[in-house]
């Protein structure tokens, strides 16, 4: 059976990820409850990204993570751009480290995923605060932000063994040499 080559498999990457942020979009917009959680789930998009973003980084280019966090911006009811931006930011910060990512153990990718999650969680309520747009409370943001940290182990694991996005070996390349 043939290979397929590195450009379909980084647009059936991309469009899986697209995929896998409208289910899960889809699944969080349904109304199941009509009471009021006294807990914020986790944000599951962005520890898909992050994850996805430390391990693959050309399936997921800074475009359509500002397009998908913009529409998510847009769904959601957050200022528009405001999340988007310092998501956009966090993840150019961490694509330039995911060549070192590659050599260290799982461990060290988790922190340096869960300080990515603090420094957007954080960013994002200090610009609010700035602003003066009101946010949401603290506690259900930091029940958010530990619970986003807390999952990153199991996007990241769902990401390899159902989507099949892994970290590259050190000096790894496609079938047609170019460097992963």
């Amino acid at each position: 059976m043939a290979e397929r080559s590195p450009a379909a498999e980084i647009l059936i990457g991309r469009a899986v990820f697209v995929a896998a942020v409208a289910l899960t979009v889809f699944v969080s917009l349904l109304p199941l409850g009509s009471q009021p959680r006294g807990w914020a789930p986790p944000d599951l998009i962005l520890a898909f990204t992050l994850a996805w973003v430390a391990r693959r980084p050309d399936f997921v280019p800074v475009a359509l993570i500002a397009a998908v966090f913009l529409m998510l911006d847009l769904l959601y009811q957050r200022p528009p751009g405001l999340w988007a931006g310092i998501v956009v930011v966090v993840t150019e910060i961490l694509r330039r480290r995911s060549g070192d990512l590659r050599a260290v153990p799982f461990s060290v990718e988790w922190a340096t995923a869960a300080l990515a999650i603090v420094a957007i969680c954080l960013g994002y309520r200090a610009m609010l605060a700035v602003a003066f747009v009101p946010a949401p409370p603290l506690s259900l943001s930091m029940i958010e932000m530990v619970l986003t940290v807390l999952v990153y182990p199991v996007a990241a694991f769902v990401s390899w063994i159902v989507f099949g996005v892994r970290r590259p070996a050190p000096g790894e390349v496609d079938s047609l040499g170019h460097r992963l």
